[in-house]
């Protein structure tokens, strides 16, 4: 299986591909330049999100694999993505805080846990939105088929199904709890309605659908 990284395309605007977790326990990587008073409540919302990554058990046929990635500030998620500037300030005017992300693995499959924190629920819904219109999935997927799902029980959850640029069938559920964007994004020859709608409703449950 190649890298996730190298295969597992995302919506456009914020969320790029796969990112692979590195470094030992949680890392964290900081936009050295942002506000130092924003930095700190950033820093401490971030170490907050980690138990709203999938755990064992929650998604099915799917583990964690590795550890949690967490990029803070504006200006870090920037320079790793290199984000035009437009992107940037998008994503700063949404009150972008941090993401957090943890690869996930499956017998032949492969996937994504994360979670995007802002500093409002309205910010997350916002980014939410973006990232589910056609014309963003589009702007990085241009031939994929897009199929959409609604998800029982987990409040405003929205997922599509389609192909990535290789062709690989893939799926993706998003959700709002709080003021954070959840994902699952899986990769392979799967029921995706299926595997990711339980997946999220684990997660919805075990943390109470609110966030940080």
């Amino acid at each position: 299986m190649m890298q996730l990284k190298k295969r597992l395309l995302l919506t456009g605007g914020l969320l790029a591909v796969g990112l692979l977790a590195v470094g030992i326990g949680y890392a964290a990587i900081h936009g050295g330049d942002e506000d130092e008073a924003a930095n700190k409540n950033a820093r401490s919302g971030a170490r907050d999100v980690g138990r709203f990554l999938m755990r064992n058990g929650e998604q099915p046929g799917f583990r964690p694999d590795g550890d949690a990635l967490t990029i803070v500030g504006v200006n870090a998620i920037a320079k790793y993505w290199d984000l035009p500037r437009a992107a940037a300030q998008q994503l700063r005017d949404r009150g972008f805080i941090s993401f957090t992300t943890r690869r996930t693995l499956g017998r032949d499959a492969g996937g994504v846990s994360e979670v995007l924190l802002f500093r409002t629920p309205e910010g997350a819904r916002d980014q939410m939105a973006y990232d589910l219109r056609a014309s963003t999935i589009h702007a990085t997927l241009p031939e994929t088929k897009i199929r959409r799902f609604t998800v029982r029980d987990v409040s405003g959850a929205r997922g599509w199904t389609g192909s990535d640029l290789h062709g690989n069938p893939i799926g993706t559920v998003h959700w709002v709890q709080g003021r954070c964007m959840l994902l699952l994004v899986s990769e392979g020859d799967l029921p995706f309605v299926e595997v990711l709608s339980t997946g999220a409703r684990a997660i919805y449950e075990r943390t109470g659908g609110d966030c940080p």
